[in-house]
């Protein structure tokens, strides 16, 4: 669904809008935001207008997609940078999450990230496995490894990644 994100005369975002596009929208709309560092007007809402997008996803039942290629570049701070994902994760399961390395670990070119469901139960993550599954196959049957295996090595390893904690 498309929705109202900025108001160009004011130079900021555009909150207000943006909730009456998404209580006018059909029930269980798929709904894209960024989790921070928004592209391309860089305005992210703020955490009290997270929590009012957050309510009107929940009362219209919408499924929340969420994009993530810039965490840890809006404020410096990846928990900081997170927190829209984590207050939405922490009120609602009808979340997916796509995550690019390309830009936080320098892996231009190399198509490193992944995709991520929350879901309720066991048998709903089975199935978007499988219909993963059924997307990727067809594009590839070996993807590129090794921007995900820097990306492997870099967060599996707690002194590299202590200063994120």
């Amino acid at each position: 669904m498309e929705y109202r994100y900025y108001d160009r005369a004011r130079k900021a975002f555009d909150c207000d809008g943006m909730l009456e596009d998404l209580k006018n929208a059909d029930d269980e709309s798929i709904v894209v935001f960024h989790v921070c560092a928004h592209n391309p007007t860089g305005c992210d809402p703020t955490k009290e207008e997270w929590q009012r997008i957050l309510d009107v996803v929940k009362s219209k039942g919408h499924f929340s997609a969420f994009d993530s290629a810039y965490q840890g570049f809006a404020s410096g701070d990846l928990e900081r940078d997170a927190y829209s994902l984590r207050l939405f994760s922490s009120q609602t399961n009808r979340i997916c999450l796509f995550q690019s390395f390309a830009k936080n670990f320098g892996l231009y070119g190399e198509r490193a990230g992944c995709v991520t469901f929350l879901t309720d139960t066991a048998d709903e993550a089975a199935k978007c496995q499988s219909r993963i599954k059924q997307v990727a196959r067809p594009m590839y049957s070996n993807p590129p490894i090794h921007g995900a295996r820097i990306v492997d090595h870099i967060l599996g390893d707690a002194e590299l990644t202590a200063s994120w904690h």
